[in-house]
């Protein structure tokens, strides 16, 4: 754990729990870190904000000189609202409502069509648009089908088999097709990644008069120490840079090169604290309940997902002993339990003896989590805060309230 004991109590007094608490210098290092490995001049990184898109970490990503994809209208309204221009945010969202489409075009933001379907839109709305299109290169990768977005599975991009298809309703629209895209999901190791990579230059190959290929994200992040491997980062960036500028040589002339992480620079930035308030015994399993739930940090009841916990006394005494507990959730529902094996099945770690008021930290929460975070069984939103680099903690997101809960019927009626 990368903050102290004291430091988590102090936390827990000030803030109360449960609370996100978020470090700005990990973001900085992490978006570092991609900057300094890809090595091909003419590259941009876009983070793929779904992952966590509360406006002042969108700030320090702005300052770190990436740019944004976004999946949703909002979205990019929190992008402009955070500082990128236009120019700086792709949309690559699965919804096509003229609205959404209009407002985009009207924005001047650049569409990363998804479907078939999607280049019809546009064409209809603005014919001869410029644009950019998803393509789904025929396999992906994850630890979960939920996660795979490549392959016959996933609903995700426009298959690679439907080519004929596209470049008939570009030519229909008078489309401009300045883009390929691909993503395959989380998790991607470097070999299978460069494979895809020689897909997704096939399916360019095919057309003219591209600027950008945009190989998407997928970089693992380490929750599990024990079964998990990182990317050897400056091998991934050597092997991705080379491989963009031989392909380059190939196509005729100089294109940008865009990749898209999410979870890679902003998960290990953030940590849940709550407070335990009841431990309990079945015959089979001992639990030990926090005031956070799967309305916090759904990963683990969606996918299985292991994260690191551990554990503060709440009174200053030294935690001893040993005890095998399952975590678990405050809410009304079987499966919030944050100890949890891909099938569903509750999955007990070892621990110190532990009490009511003692304090977990789950760590690696930076990315899908307070992203997805929801107000079930009407419990109130956590508060949120940053330490930045200079070690100063300040709130960035206020504890929800009832009234937070009942506005929006209030207003209705």
């Amino acid at each position: 754990m990368n903050i102290s004991a004291q430091l988590v109590r102090d936390l827990a007094e000030r803030y109360h729990t449960p609370l996100y608490f978020f470090e700005e210098e990990v973001v900085r290092k992490q978006c570092r870190a991609l900057r300094s490995a890809v090595t091909y001049p003419n590259s941009v990184i876009r983070y793929a904000c779904k992952a966590l898109t509360i406006g002042p970490i969108l700030e320090i990503i702005k300052e770190e000189g990436l740019w944004i994809d976004a999946v949703s209208l909002n979205e990019v309204e929190r992008a402009l609202l955070a500082g990128f221009t236009v120019g700086q945010i792709l949309y690559t969202g699965e919804g096509a409502s003229r609205f959404a489409f209009e407002q985009l075009l009207n924005l001047g933001v650049l569409i990363n069509c998804s479907s078939i379907d999607q280049l019809k839109l546009i064409g209809a709305i603005r014919p001869g648009s410029r644009c950019s299109i998803r393509f789904n290169p025929g396999e992906g990768h994850g630890h979960s089908s939920k996660v795979n977005t490549g392959g016959p599975a996933s609903k995700h991009g426009v298959y690679l088999d439907q080519i004929d298809e596209v470049k008939r309703v570009l030519g229909s629209y008078d489309l401009k097709l300045i883009g390929v895209h691909a993503h395959i999901g989380s998790g991607t190791d470097l070999l299978h990644w460069l494979r895809i990579n020689e897909i997704v230059y096939g399916i360019a190959e095919q057309f003219n008069g591209l600027e950008f290929i945009d190989l998407g994200g997928g970089l693992p992040v380490v929750y599990n120490s024990e079964e998990e491997q990182p990317m050897p980062l400056a091998q991934w960036g050597k092997a991705l840079s080379e491989g963009f500028a031989k392909f380059c040589e190939r196509y005729g002339r100089q294109l940008q090169l865009q990749i898209e992480p999410g979870r890679y620079i902003v998960a290990e930035s953030g940590h849940l604290i709550a407070e335990v308030q009841t431990i309990k015994h079945t015959p089979q399993y001992a639990f030990v309940l926090v005031n956070s739930g799967l309305n916090h940090n759904p990963r683990p009841a969606m996918y299985g997902s292991y994260h690191p916990i551990e554990f503060v006394s709440g009174d200053k005494r030294t935690l001893t002993g040993k005890s095998r507990y399952v975590v678990a959730g405050y809410l009304c529902e079987s499966g919030d339990l944050f100890t949890i094996d891909k099938e569903g099945i509750p999955s007990p770690r070892e621990f110190p003896e532990l009490q009511i008021g003692d304090l977990m930290v789950m760590a690696n929460v930076g990315a899908y989590s307070h992203a997805m975070k929801s107000e079930y069984n009407s419990m109130n939103l956590p508060c949120s805060v940053l330490r930045n680099t200079a070690g100063e903690i300040r709130v960035i997101e206020r504890r929800g309230t009832l009234d937070d809960i009942l506005r929006r019927e209030r207003e209705a009626y």
